[in-house]
């Protein structure tokens, strides 16, 4: 298994319950490092299904600096199907880390994992995540999941559902611009 994914300024380190007080010395510090946190312990950590790996959780540095967290879920490995998502330190938002994490998910899912479908989505009033899916080569919007979640103040939300398909994905990116790190 590999340790991290490298292109350019952005490196994301693999997640494993072996580096996990590493991480946990790395979050601390911030303003929203308890939330941060708990959504490491919540989604990031990495899950088995039937012997295989199926979620790959990462931390990110973006110029050597801790960005926050990005995700590749494999939903279905019969339907080679999976999902992305990422949390971002406060201090760090509107940097780019999410969507220049993309490409370095993209090449895991569909150059390693042999997958044709990544989605991603996000709740029509989170403005910064429709805009950073959007900045995303090859994302296509494909619809809207009503009432899909329940938003802070507890009242149902619509979501907006994106994806690119392994085509996509061979004709907009250079997969030699990725550097495994094992």
């Amino acid at each position: 298994m590999f340790k991290a994914l490298q292109s350019d300024s952005l490196t994301l380190h693999l997640i494993e319950e072996e580096n996990l007080a590493q991480i946990y010395a790395l979050f601390q510090g911030f303003p929203d490092s308890q939330e941060m946190l708990e959504e490491l312990f919540r989604s990031y950590l990495p899950r088995y299904e039937r012997g295989r790996r199926s979620n790959f959780g990462f931390y990110s540095l973006l110029d050597g600096e801790l960005a926050g967290l990005t995700l590749l879920t494999v939903d279905s490995w019969e339907e080679r199907a999976g999902s992305t998502g990422a949390d971002v330190f406060r201090h760090m938002r509107g940097r780019g880390a999410t969507p220049r994490s993309k490409p370095h998910l993209f090449y895991l899912a569909f150059e390693l994992l042999g997958l044709n479908r990544v989605a991603t989505g996000c709740r029509v009033s989170n403005l910064s995540s429709k805009r950073s899916i959007e900045k995303t080569a090859g994302f296509q919007f494909e619809g809207v999941m009503r009432e899909s979640g329940v938003d802070d103040q507890g009242e149902f939300e619509d979501e907006l559902l994106y994806a690119i398909l392994r085509r996509d994905w061979e004709q907009l990116y250079d997969k030699s611009l990725i550097r495994v790190i094992e």
